[in-house]
């Protein structure tokens, strides 16, 4: 069986080329595979979080899919009918092009259909990147600022690593088979919201832009 949590897809004036989907992904025992997507385009018509899924077979006490927060606003929390999908086509499809974040120990070259993604990452490599982001950004100000005193430094917020751990699964209500992706792709939200902030102070000074771009740039993924 396959279940599904809101199959809503990324519209409006998204840009998945330049904005991939991260694909949260766990495999916690060899018949269930759980994913969560984490929009990281900063006009995704979805809001942050646009999916949740359960593929492969549930335990037999039920529970369903996950019923928690992240969810889109107004999404659909039942369960579409999937038919005879095969389980290994579903995950395949749910990961094309994403950027796969795995949970724990999971192993994305061991799960059957991940290798449509369009890559790998985790949650430090995403915080170290942003912090390297936020350097060049500090950086680049402090030159400008040197050598035009009147261009002042921005403040960008410090970058932080979430916590993913168990701890932070107390609001998740669902399938237990799903917290610890749920957790994940909290965190990875989160990582999301700070790298935004830290664009927003950059794009708020007109020679910063004129460096970097005038436009949120893709959040740095390794």
């Amino acid at each position: 069986m396959t279940d599904t949590l809101n199959t809503t897809t990324t519209g409006g004036t998204a840009d998945p080329a330049h904005h991939p989907t991260i694909a949260v992904l766990a495999a916690p025992d060899p018949t269930l595979r759980t994913v969560w997507h984490v929009q990281t385009d900063p006009n995704s018509a979805t809001g942050r979080y646009s999916g949740a899924w359960i593929v492969g077979e549930t335990p037999a006490d039920g529970g369903g899919v996950p019923d928690s927060e992240p969810d889109p606003e107004e999404a659909d929390t039942g369960t579409p009918e999937t038919g005879s999908a095969d389980p290994v086509t579903v995950l395949e499809s749910l990961l094309r092009g994403t950027v796969v974040l795995p949970v724990g120990d999971t192993d994305p070259d061991a799960v059957d259909g991940a290798d449509s993604r369009a890559g790998t990452t985790t949650l430090a490599e995403i915080h170290g990147a942003v912090e390297r982001a936020a350097d060049e950004i500090r950086s680049a100000a402090k030159k400008a600022h040197e050598a035009h005193p009147h261009l002042t430094v921005p403040r960008l917020p410090a970058v932080t690593l979430p916590d993913a751990g168990p701890d932070a699964g107390v609001a998740f209500h669902g399938e237990e088979s799903a917290r610890a992706a749920w957790c994940t792709a909290q965190a990875a939200g989160d990582l999301v919201e700070q790298w935004f902030a830290v664009e927003s102070q950059r794009r708020s000074r007109v020679h910063l832009k004129e460096t970097f771009g005038p436009e949120v740039r893709p959040l740095p993924l390794n």
